[in-house]
């Protein structure tokens, strides 16, 4: 009678649930409910592993060679540096799992909303909003695909589609076994990429009102189609969603005395803007502790005024010769002032003392007036991910080939307001006589000078398929010789992933 009893309420205990513990069962069941879920979508960009803090300075900084380095105390991040990496890298680990984490979250708030649609009576209003919603998890899960395959990505479709990409998870996972998923192709992933973008494109609007503003929009989706179409060699198609956001008289190019606001807080979602990160400086210090800034001033900024742990090369400093842009991207060691941690402001020291070194600081994603020491360690200004600057570098590669002349006035556009000048008005600065080759290598320059340090280059230079090339030009970093001969266009699975899924497969050279 006594085991009876034991049993009896063993049994009662395990079916008892706990109602103020969220889970799928007592939370998805108000449109409120789904807004504070998709918060955690857009918060899954923001974090310290990606937007937040790391994946610049750590990851699409140093394969490239935008960065050197003063800090030489992470392997893995010598490594990223050196172009010498291995799957054990300490630091590729928290990419790939906070780009899954985001993956993750959008799965889980699509299958909910579509099993809100379907199952929960929703009126017409919460019907809009939830399409909406859909929309915008879709195109989260797309851009994080799209980050996912150009890293670990063997190739681009262009070239061979049949080339190991990434896993491809569509649904929450309900058993151990359901998380062992293989290696999709790169052409695989590409087209889940598109198939979510374009699901996002036809259920997000043009534009939000004010208060919404930070949200994703068709335009952002339409330029992302764009990116993945030329990774698969559809010059035409991408140009065709580049001319719908250029014809849709939406955006413009801020005058010269603007751009700089773009990147330091002061001109955020600007007509330029078709994309931001937003983040906002609050009490909190660090992105990983709650705080809503981003941390990634905090390890770029100049010596003195934040941890400084990476700074511009040298080599990109000189390769930028008397650009206006460099001093929009860059501060000059003795020339400019920046204002230190006891809020006093004083002449740039150089980031490090190496003989010969320019040891230049980075201007850009960095407060002008403050230090990251003396408030919270995190900074509120956006990061901007797509701008219509960047948008009519690319369409200008689409038309190569098609009309010389519409490309090369779309590239004059940019180089005139990196020159002060009326975007649309012919001026002295102007690029003539330009096509084929010598205006694809035009193009390629420009997009170094007017997108440095926002992220694009190592894919830019990848898809081209000079990366080699391009990190030639690069002999050493701090950390020792950058290794471009043997460098790889795509980043090992990290061991960790290995060692937990019995089903993935290495990509090759590690």
């Amino acid at each position: 009678m006594v085991g009876g009893l034991f049993i009896k309420c063993s049994d009662d205990f395990l079916n008892v649930s706990n109602p103020n513990e969220i889970d799928a069962a007592n939370f998805f069941d108000s449109i409120d409910d789904f807004e504070l879920s998709l918060t955690s979508v857009y918060a899954a960009a923001k974090g310290f592993d990606l937007y937040g803090g790391n994946l610049y300075p750590q990851l699409l900084f140093t394969l490239p060679k935008t960065v050197d380095q003063d800090w030489l105390g992470t392997d893995g991040w010598n490594q990223n540096l050196r172009n010498a990496i291995t799957p054990d890298n300490d630091l590729l680990n928290q990419f790939w799992r906070g780009f899954y984490r985001g993956i993750a979250r959008s799965n889980d708030f699509i299958f909910q909303a579509e099993k809100y649609l379907a199952e929960g009576n929703p009126n017409q209003a919460e019907i809009t909003r939830i399409n909406q919603m859909i929309g915008e998890a879709a195109f989260f899960r797309g851009f994080f695909y799209y980050h996912l395959v150009r890293l670990w990505g063997e190739d681009i479709p262009a070239r061979n589609s049949n080339a190991k990409g990434v896993p491809i998870i569509l649904s929450v996972a309900n058993s151990r076994e359901a998380m062992f998923v293989s290696r999709s192709s790169v052409g695989e992933v590409f087209q889940q990429i598109i198939l979510d973008l374009e699901n996002a494109e036809t259920r997000l609007p043009v534009s939000w009102p004010t208060l919404n503003t930070a949200r994703v929009t068709s335009f952002a989706t339409k330029s992302l189609l764009g990116r993945v179409h030329m990774c698969l060699g559809d010059m035409q198609g991408a140009g065709d969603y580049f001319e719908e956001i250029i014809n849709s008289g939406r955006f413009s190019l801020v005058p010269f005395e603007e751009y700089m606001g773009l990147f330091n807080g002061e001109n955020e979602f600007s007509e330029e803007s078709l994309f931001e990160i937003n983040f906002s400086t609050d009490l909190q210090e660090n992105v990983w502790q709650g705080g809503l800034g981003s941390n990634t001033a905090l390890l770029i900024a100049p010596k003195g005024t934040g941890w400084s742990n990476v700074f511009p090369h040298d080599v990109n400093i000189r390769r930028f010769g008397n650009d206006p842009r460099l001093r929009i991207n860059a501060l000059e060691p003795g020339v400019d002032s920046v204002t230190f941690g006891d809020g006093v402001k004083r002449p740039l020291q150089r980031m490090v003392d190496d003989q010969g070194a320019l040891g230049w600081s980075f201007r850009k994603w960095v407060p002008k007036d403050f230090s990251v020491f003396s408030t919270n360690r995190n900074f509120g200004a956006n990061i901007i991910v797509d701008r219509l600057a960047d948008v009519y570098l690319l369409y200008a590669e689409t038309m190569i080939g098609t009309n010389d002349a519409v490309a090369l006035e779309y590239v004059n556009k940019v180089i005139r307001r990196a020159n002060s000048q009326d975007p649309d008005s012919p001026s002295s600065f102007d690029r003539s006589g330009l096509a084929g080759n010598t205006l694809l290598a035009t193009i390629q320059e420009e997009r170094f000078k007017e997108l440095f340090a926002e992220g694009h280059r190592w894919y830019d230079i990848v898809r081209w398929g000079i990366f080699r090339e391009e990190l030639a030009k690069y002999p050493t970093v701090r950390s020792g010789p950058v290794l471009a001969s043997t460098a790889l266009p795509y980043l090992p699975i990290p061991q960790v992933e290995m060692d937990l899924n019995i089903n993935i497969e290495q990509s090759d050279g590690y």
